[in-house]
């Protein structure tokens, strides 16, 4: 079991979403909690992007949320990087990922 860590880079990003979709903060905790490795598509520098299922959408886990994780295995910590709504965005460039990946690392490491 993993330790969930939320940075305030990740918390910015969640704020519009959550007016929106009321129940999306505990999809994702649960999500995270019972997260599996083996089951996360990897998308290298310990980066993984997993489908979520938001409980106040009617659809299935195709058009829902993208999560990106940082997974931070010394510490046995995630950290969500960046979440995406799959209805508007149909991928997220390398670029992005990277810039919240720089964003997510260097508030972890000032704390």
């Amino acid at each position: 079991m993993y330790q969930i860590y939320f940075t305030n880079h990740f918390l910015k990003q969640l704020k519009p979403l959550v007016k929106k979709y009321r129940q999306l903060t505990d999809d994702i905790v649960k999500e995270l909690e019972s997260f599996k490795k083996d089951l996360a598509d990897p998308l290298g520098h310990k980066l993984y992007k997993i489908r979520l299922k938001c409980s106040d959408l009617l659809k299935g886990k195709s058009k829902s949320f993208r999560l990106i994780i940082y997974l931070w295995e010394y510490k046995n910590v995630l950290v969500p990087v960046t979440i995406y709504f799959k209805g508007d965005t149909d991928n997220i460039s390398q670029k992005e990922i990277e810039y919240h990946l720089t964003m997510t690392v260097d508030e972890i490491e000032s704390k």
